[in-house]
């Protein structure tokens, strides 16, 4: 498992975005190429082919700017960015480690840290002292997010395709997951990822036998939480990473419910 020279703030920021202040005639474009001092370093590290256990060296990349190299995208939504061939017997091994997903269009950020997750957000954020303006700039017009794992990452990526709010996606998946339970007792549900399939919005929802079934979400569903969640939600983007996972959904739907029953 690849983990090491993790970067030491947040680089490669390339929005072009103009200055929020509605006033101003002469707009101040944030600076596209970053500075020599700001940009992700490919990271030389040693892998151990689990197949053969022979170790090689191989370069990762610490960050993907998917407006500039767009198939790279691809090759993180079917997973293949994650896979490295072993020289020695042909086998694939599987990596896991500190990844930036940069996407200008759509002006969002995705951290993925996969391991000793909320400590290394932690770090990631109090770097912002470290960030140049440009850095700051940027931050206040970006989603920024953070991902546990590659699946929550390919997620995000879709969440944010289909253009829609991933923290009412995620409360919304825990309505979905608890009506899946209730009517369908003999499955053993695991976890569930949001999709779109035939233009639908949904989840697929993994078994713990393997198995994986497919939950629309019924039409009126998704603004209907949108509606009760609002309250609890940041009008304006956070300038740091952010976990938006079951855990956080677990905290808001406890605030959504508290005050139902206050009412």
């Amino acid at each position: 498992m690849a983990e090491d020279k993790k970067p030491e703030d947040m680089k490669n920021i390339q929005a072009e975005q103009e200055k929020a202040s509605p006033e101003e005639t002469k707009k101040e474009k944030i600076r596209l190429v970053p500075k020599e001092e700001e940009q992700y370093l490919p990271m030389e590290v040693e892998i151990t082919c689990g197949h053969c256990g022979k170790s090689w060296k191989a370069s990762l990349q610490q960050c993907v700017n998917i407006s500039l190299h767009p198939e790279e995208k691809e090759q993180i939504l079917d997973f293949s960015f994650f896979r490295k061939k072993c020289p020695f017997c042909g086998e694939n091994s599987e990596l896991s480690y500190p990844l930036l997903y940069d996407d200008m269009g759509k002006a969002l950020m995705i951290y993925l840290l996969p391991e000793n997750t909320e400590e290394m957000l932690a770090k990631v954020n109090a770097q912002q002292e470290f960030w140049s303006p440009d850095m700051l700039k940027a931050a206040r017009i970006c989603t920024m997010r953070a991902v546990r794992h590659s699946i929550y990452l390919v997620e995000k990526i879709k969440i944010f395709d289909a253009e829609l709010d991933d923290r009412i996606v995620e409360l919304t998946k825990n309505f979905i997951f608890v009506r899946f339970q209730k009517e369908r007792p003999d499955v053993e549900a695991r976890n569930a990822l949001f999709e779109q399939q035939n233009g639908k919005n949904g989840y697929t929802i993994f078994a713990a036998d393997g198995k994986r079934f497919w939950a629309e979400i019924p039409e009126g569903v998704y603004e209907e939480v949108e509606r009760m969640a609002s309250p609890f939600l940041d009008k304006k983007p956070r300038t740091e990473y952010e976990l938006i996972d079951p855990i956080w959904a677990h905290e808001i739907l406890g605030k959504i419910l508290g005050k139902s029953d206050e009412s």
